[in-house]
């Protein structure tokens, strides 16, 4: 099975069920389809325009104090299953978002 969360060379690689155009920004619990696991985030943007996408850029750069130059959707462009690359992550950061969903790297 996948972990939804993944330390690589590049990064950290992190797998989003995206809920678009909830009431309010944040993060959900996590989730299994396919054999992956995935974290629910749940974003006010619609799924239009790739407005949704650039919400979550937004939110992920916020929540790991990163740039969003250095954030980049590699996979489900037009999904809701989303993969995001991420450099320049912040170790705090990163292991206070671990410990909150009981994940590992």
């Amino acid at each position: 099975m996948a972990g939804c969360i993944q330390k690589l060379n590049e990064g950290i690689r992190i797998s989003i069920h995206v809920q678009p155009k909830s009431s309010k920004t944040g993060w959900g619990n996590t989730v299994e389809s396919e054999g992956n696991h995935w974290i629910q985030l749940r974003i006010t943007a619609p799924p239009v325009d790739g407005a949704a996408n650039k919400a979550i850029v937004k939110f992920l750069a916020k929540e790991f104090k990163t740039a969003k130059s250095n954030i980049e959707l590699i996979q489900g462009e037009k999904s809701r299953f989303k993969t995001f690359l991420l450099e320049g992550v912040n170790e705090e950061r990163l292991q206070v978002f671990l410990d909150r969903f009981h994940l590992q790297l």
